[in-house]
């Protein structure tokens, strides 16, 4: 697990930890930058080709 670096993960400016809301253990400076992070996550995952019942991953 990283630790924090104080900065948005979403646009590098420095972020409070202890009022900068955080999702999936990242810090963003917004509400909006958090949402957009979390969105870019979904849109990843959707993307991926999914596995065949029985198949291994990686």
């Amino acid at each position: 697990m990283r630790w924090f670096d104080g900065y948005c993960e979403k646009c590098g400016m420095k972020v409070d930890k202890k009022t900068a809301p955080q999702r999936f253990g990242k810090y963003f400076c917004s509400e909006k930058h958090a949402e957009e992070y979390a969105n870019d996550i979904e849109k990843r995952r959707k993307a991926k080709p999914k596995q065949k019942d029985g198949e291994e991953c990686c």
